[in-house]
């Protein structure tokens, strides 16, 4: 798609994904973009996904809308594997609270800052552990391609990895007391983990990121907890959501629910909401 660049009184520049206007700060080669719900994000141009939201202000437009469109006001809204905050973000815009949990040190201190330029800042909470079927310590692993995602960062065992960092880990159940609305988990294959040390049955509506094809052990699971799974793909008028893996995703992102009818109920009308912020 194509962008318009105009060079401003100051070193700022003007995108314009579909029909809506970006403003982007340049800080040298890390812009900070804002996001169609207000809640600007300082990005690495060198990062795919920082550069993809840079030109777009949008990462994932289907699975940004449909959770948009699941998210209640008075939802507790879990982001585990945060990262620079994008779906932090967007939870904070529509959810009462937000839990976002980021253990990688190299984006900790990014996830920080992005948040405190949002007014909805006073609604999340930051905590730097990772989530994990048990309490204790860790090993997170970076990858040798590492600089070219911040996305990749993972718990689970590599081949290889530039950094290793002992990180603490915790159980879900052991902070979370209360129904939580949205749980969404991208945690690099150990969703599995996060899952298990998860009492299931507190939690409405998860996302989650998948590398394995379905059925996996991560899908059994939440089926045999009562949950009903779906891919999410795109539509020119808005996401739908089948009953098959997403076409075009390496590692796609499956909604879990346990209140399909309220799911059909949201995802009907036509439109792309979280555009409009």
């Amino acid at each position: 798609m194509a962008t318009l660049r105009r060079r401003l009184s100051k070193p700022q520049y003007i995108y314009r994904p579909t029909q809506l206007i970006r403003r982007a700060t340049v800080r040298g080669s890390e812009p900070v973009v804002e996001t169609p719900w207000g809640c600007p994000l300082q990005i690495s141009q060198d990062d795919v996904i920082g550069a993809g939201i840079a030109r777009t202000g949008i990462h994932e437009l289907g699975v940004s809308e449909t959770m948009w469109r699941l998210t209640g006001r008075q939802d507790l809204a879990i982001d585990v594997g945060a990262n620079i905050g994008y779906f932090t973000g967007l939870l904070a815009s529509r959810a009462a609270e937000v839990v976002a949990f980021e253990p990688n040190p190299q984006l900790q201190g990014r996830l920080t800052e992005n948040i405190a330029r949002w007014k909805q800042a006073s609604r999340v909470r930051v905590d730097r552990r990772a989530v994990s079927r048990s309490d204790g310590v860790s090993i997170l692993r970076l990858p040798p391609d590492y600089r070219a995602n911040y996305g990749i960062a993972t718990l689970e065992q590599t081949e290889q990895s530039t950094e290793d960092y002992e990180v603490e880990t915790v159980r879900l159940d052991e902070i979370i007391d209360r129904p939580v609305g949205i749980l969404k988990i991208d945690v690099e294959g150990h969703e599995l983990a996060v899952l298990e040390g998860t009492r299931l049955a507190n939690v409405r509506d998860i996302f989650f990121e998948e590398h394995q094809p379905l059925p996996s052990p991560a899908s059994r699971l939440l089926e045999s907890a009562g949950f009903i799974i779906h891919g999410i793909e795109e539509l020119l008028t808005k996401p739908v959501l089948v009953n098959h893996t997403p076409k075009g995703w390496y590692a796609p992102t499956y909604l879990a629910t346990r209140d399909p009818g309220r799911v059909s109920r949201v995802m009907s009308p036509r439109g792309w909401h979280c555009l409009r912020g």
